[in-house]
């Protein structure tokens, strides 16, 4: 008779670093810290020092307290700082994670137990963030990007880095995150003036093997800051800063008024400024096996891997005041990472805070691998500094200017065999790239006024982010000849990009939406 195998061992659970309460609670702390300060050394002020002929307080007076006061005071604040240890301690026994080969669950919770686990095989991302305090303390944070997850991406908290970095890479090797060669797109038939259908090109191999990193590029901090001020938000705060005293020069009465108005807005923008400056600081964009790799952070430190294949589109703009210094900026949609929550999460989506032009063409070199080929920088070029119809660009008729007065000879696309190309903007400039086969839907839409003019929208969709791909204002003969031709780039492309299947799984990712709305 055979043996019959012993079954395999359940994963192990591990728990988390024992100062991951304390690191986590920290604010707590502080506030009851404060709680005691407020209480007892107020008190302890007005009766030893006391305020020109201010009375010190009748209820407390430290100079008649004896000692068995002061005993029983120390007792009762070691009593709670036992309570608080004894808290945390629980908290931390009760965290603990366990990596299966199908998920990673993390359970925590004493009366309210508490279990989040990701499928790893709809993780995106693994990132390592180290904000301040657990910087300091040797510790990171591990965070799952899943797939439509949004804000219930898991997080992992916390591990010496060491550890962090050894389970980030063991879990993107078992799940071969590894660049994936990118397919190039089909050729279609057909199409509105300056939809190419050029020939098809094999992506450019992904040369690092192993935990190498091989660094691509970097933001100096000189060149950081003077984008910083070259914005909005640093301009507004500038106004700001001259205004206050110009305002109490003028009238000395409206001092209390004009503070009221004037702090809020300068705690806002000047927070925003700061932000722009504490995240963009020490940025590197770096060549990983999984894909590409942002490191950047004054206090906290951030690192991110976006990986091959999972770049949506690219989205290359110039602010109007970066422009005499020939500076850009790099944003991407990333699937599974959806768009920013507010300021602080805009990082997350860059790939070149700020840069130069040849930098931005690295960066698409490597973000899109094997896309346009040589025509791809030039057809950037035009999009970021072309206008009216010169060129390889389709842009909306000139009866558009009704609805579009400065920016209608701006507007338009273009595209080669494997990307869509889409320019907008008078004063500040952007240009948007789709490869072809991320393309999830197309749709024309034509509202009333348009439909007097003969204009129509047309809206290519991605996975959600930070770059929004859309043409407004075509003429719209173009606008249906640009839906039916992209339809059929995309449908060509990712054909192409999948190789051999079944014909079930053929039907399914060579689907694309194309819905025409005309009210």
């Amino acid at each position: 008779m055979s043996a019959v195998p012993a079954p395999a061992a359940a994963p192990q659970w591990h728990r988390v670093h024992p100062l991951t309460p304390v690191v986590k609670g920290w604010l707590a702390m502080l506030v009851i810290a404060g709680a005691i300060v407020n209480i007892v050394l107020d008190d302890v002020v007005n009766a030893f020092l006391g305020r020109g002929d201010a009375v010190p307080s009748q209820d407390f007076d430290p100079a008649q307290m004896g000692a068995l006061f002061w005993w029983v005071f120390a007792g009762v604040l070691v009593l709670v700082l036992l309570v608080f240890a004894a808290a945390v301690l629980v908290s931390w026994w009760f965290t603990r994670y366990q990596v299966t080969p199908e998920h990673v669950r993390i359970r925590s919770g004493v009366l309210f137990r508490q279990e989040r686990q990701a499928r790893l095989d709809r993780v995106q991302a693994i990132d390592i963030h180290r904000p301040f305090l657990p910087r300091l303390l040797g510790l990171a944070e591990l965070k799952f990007e899943v797939a439509d997850a949004g804000q219930s991406a898991v997080s992992l908290s916390y591990l010496t880095h060491p550890q962090a970095r050894e389970l980030r890479g063991e879990l993107l090797g078992r799940l071969g995150l590894a660049a994936p060669g990118r397919g190039s797109s089909a050729p279609a038939a057909g199409g509105a003036r300056g939809v190419s259908t050029g020939p098809a090109r094999r992506p450019a191999p992904w040369a690092v093997t192993g935990d190498e990193e091989r660094p691509v590029l970097g933001v100096p901090v000189p060149r950081l800051i003077g984008s910083v001020l070259a914005s909005g938000s640093a301009v507004v705060l500038a106004v700001l800063l001259v205004a206050a005293p110009v305002s109490l020069l003028v009238d000395s009465r409206a001092g209390p008024a004009m503070l009221a108005a004037w702090l809020p807005g300068l705690v806002s923008f000047g927070a925003i400024t700061y932000r722009r400056v504490e995240q963009g600081y020490h940025f590197r964009l770096l060549r990983v096996p999984e894909g590409l790799r942002v490191r950047y952070g004054l206090f906290g430190v951030r690192s991110q891997t976006v990986p091959a294949g999972r770049i949506q589109a690219v989205g290359v703009d110039q602010p109007l005041l970066w422009r005499p210094f020939g500076w850009y900026r790099v944003r991407v949609n990333v699937a599974g990472y959806g768009a920013a929550e507010g300021e602080g999460d805009v990082m997350r989506s860059t790939l070149l805070p700020v840069g130069t032009l040849p930098q931005v063409h690295r960066v698409l070199h490597l973000a899109l691998s094997g896309a346009g080929g040589g025509d791809l920088p030039a057809l950037l070029r035009e999009g970021l500094h072309g206008l009216g119809a010169q060129g390889r660009y389709t842009t909306s008729p000139r009866r558009a200017r009704w609805l579009d007065p400065l920016v209608h000879r701006r507007t338009g696309f273009a595209a080669t065999g494997d990307v869509l190309a889409v320019r907008s903007g008078r004063l500040s400039r952007s240009t948007a790239v789709l490869p072809h086969e991320k393309t999830q839907s197309v749709a024309v839409s034509q509202g009333p006024l348009e439909r007097a003019l003969g204009l129509a929208d047309v809206h290519l969709h991605s996975t959600p982010g930070p770059v929004t791909v859309a043409v407004p204002h075509l003429d719209a003969g173009d606008a249906r000849a640009l839906a039916a031709a992209q339809a059929a780039h995309a449908a060509g492309a990712r054909r192409l990009s999948d190789g051999p299947a079944s014909p079930v799984t053929s039907a399914a990712t060579s689907s694309t939406t194309s819905s025409v709305t005309f009210p």
